[in-house]
């Protein structure tokens, strides 16, 4: 729609598209701050910059696509320093909890540190949040940014700097990310993309698409249902979590992956660069009431950082310079 166009139709684009900024009341969700993002087409996201600017709610067409715990939403004044349930406490999933910076995945000791699971940056209040509504031409689009600290004395200064943009007038937004060490020395750098389908996108009907050379199985029980890694089935009283690691077939640079579901003619699509982020971890649970598949791009597997560092595959971001990601996430309506 062309800018001139869009003023006669609406007193305020507000109609179609835009941001509203508003807090939570009550329990541990109390003065959580919440900014949602939507578009003209049925897209929107809930994005809380008191949680490192990770997305909550994901809707389309007032569909949830997302998986909530049953944590709820969780202040990170409420966030425990202890390394093995503490994170659990408040993951309260969403569609994206970013895990890092500079630890992630399982917890260990390393380095004279106690480091809990997937780090601690999910867990941090934005600073410099601003949104904005862009329109020129025949062009909408709304952009959403903060920056989210994770520093200490005599240790790492890392910032994260992150851009959401959503298209007015297409179904398709961008998670873009400038890590910056503004330190220095070199400092490991450890990043995971935890994004999480949930009911009622994720159900018995659903379709993954992920293009695999190789999957392997975490552990024993990973490994029985190696040959289901696909597959969901409907929720089993007390069943445990399934984990497998995929090496992702390379298209032009990027790693993609789909997820169909042709009940509700609903596809969700993602694109990353592989180059940065080469591991890939798909975590199942078919437990009942905690019924979800996380499908997480990271530049390193979840077995901790001291097994990346035995391992050689701990990324050190050096000092004074920069890191940026972009992912690509697009939801259509399937012709069915």
């Amino acid at each position: 729609m062309k800018k001139d166009d869009l003023y006669r139709y609406t007193g305020t684009p507000e109609q179609l598209f835009g941001h509203k900024e508003y807090r939570l009341q009550g329990g541990k969700a109390d003065d959580l701050r919440v900014i949602e993002i939507y578009n003209s087409k049925g897209l929107s996201l809930d994005v809380l910059p008191d949680r490192g600017m990770d997305i909550a709610n994901l809707k389309f067409m007032g569909m949830n696509l997302s998986f909530l715990s049953n944590t709820g939403l969780v202040s990170s004044k409420y966030f425990e320093e202890d390394k093995n349930r503490g994170f659990m406490r408040n993951f309260y999933a969403g569609f994206l909890t970013t895990c890092g910076l500079s630890y992630m995945g399982a917890s260990c000791e390393e380095d004279g540190y106690n480091l809990g699971l997937h780090g601690r940056i999910s867990n941090t209040p934005a600073e410099e949040v601003s949104a904005q509504n862009v329109i020129k031409d025949d062009e909408g689009l709304i952009f959403l940014r903060g920056k989210v600290k994770e520093s200490e004395v005599f240790g790492s200064h890392l910032v994260l700097e992150r851009e959401i943009k959503l298209d007015a007038f297409k179904n398709v937004f961008t998670i873009k990310d400038t890590i910056e060490n503004l330190g220095f020395e070199s400092v490991p750098l450890m990043l995971l993309y935890h994004m999480n389908i949930g009911y009622p996108f994720l159900d018995e009907d659903i379709e993954i698409i992920l293009d695999s050379k190789e999957v392997i199985a975490r552990d024993e029980v990973s490994e029985k249902n190696l040959d289901k890694y696909l597959k969901a089935e409907k929720p089993e009283d007390g069943r445990i979590e399934e984990v497998f690691f995929h090496k992702i077939n390379e298209i032009e640079n990027l790693g993609r992956f789909k997820i169909l579901n042709r009940k509700l003619g609903i596809v969700l699509s993602v694109t990353y660069p592989i180059s940065k982020l080469p591991y890939f971890t798909q975590w199942k649970s078919m437990r009942s009431g905690e019924y979800v598949m996380g499908f997480e791009p990271g530049n390193c597997n979840v077995n901790g950082r001291k097994n990346a560092r035995e391992e050689n595959i701990l990324e050190f971001l050096p000092a004074r310079s920069k890191k940026t990601i972009e992912i690509v996430v697009e939801i259509n309506k399937l012709n069915v």
